[in-house]
């Protein structure tokens, strides 16, 4: 999706003959809070590859508080494509296998890095508006006592979202607005032959997000 997003982004914002007018574009930054959810299942093997034990935790959620920039081009007074990138990772909490006791604990965490979503934002005269995206994050999965896990690479989801916009003075906006997002299942193992085995299925999330918005 990543070789898509860049191509669709090289031909709008193409310095060509059909190049952007700098009055078409608007670029910002949004604080977001969100809280995320997935279902998750854990598998232990032995040595001979039987399985052990398996662990589910269905619903397991947490929040966290993160920044993303945005750059829009509208194509008129109501439609705009926009690309936003968030540089810091959504983090989850540790989590720790106490069944292993003491200091041999597993534990396992996972960024969310690169977080990328390009989107379509149409806007009503009295501010608000609604935003259909598509996203792309890389999963960096962290773990002690357990081997190394592979990262499970990128997962593709979507965005919808409603909002309101404000405008204020020289070209300056302030929008609020509230996100559902939905992403791809995931799943990773550490690698050792009496493996651990991990699935992450139904990712979802709610995000909160306010945003300072400067047209050109």
């Amino acid at each position: 999706m990543k070789k898509i997003i860049a191509t669709i982004v090289a031909l709008v914002f193409s310095t060509s003959a059909y190049a952007v007018e700098l009055s078409n574009l608007s670029v910002g930054a949004s604080l977001n809070h969100g809280l995320y959810g997935a279902d998750g299942k854990e598998e232990n093997f032995t040595h001979t590859g039987t399985l052990e034990k398996t662990t589910k935790k269905d619903g397991a959620a947490f929040v966290d508080t993160y920044a993303t920039l945005f750059l829009e081009l509208a194509f008129n007074d109501v439609v705009s494509l926009g690309l936003s990138y968030a540089p810091d990772a959504v983090t989850t909490p540790t989590n720790i296998n106490d069944d292993e006791g003491g200091t041999d604990d597993i534990t396992v965490k996972a960024d969310f890095n690169d977080l990328t979503t390009l989107y379509l934002l149409a806007k009503s005269p009295i501010g608000v508006y609604g935003k259909v995206g598509f996203s792309q994050m890389d999963i960096d999965v962290q773990s002690t006592n357990a081997g190394t896990y592979a990262d499970p690479g990128t997962t593709d989801g979507m965005e919808i979202a409603l909002g309101y916009e404000h405008e204020a003075a020289a070209g300056v906006s302030v929008r609020a607005e509230l996100a559902y997002h939905d992403f791809d299942d995931v799943s990773a193992d550490n690698g050792q032959t009496d493996k651990n085995t991990i699935e992450v299925t139904d990712m979802r999330g709610v995000t909160g997000r306010i945003s300072l918005v400067k047209s050109f």
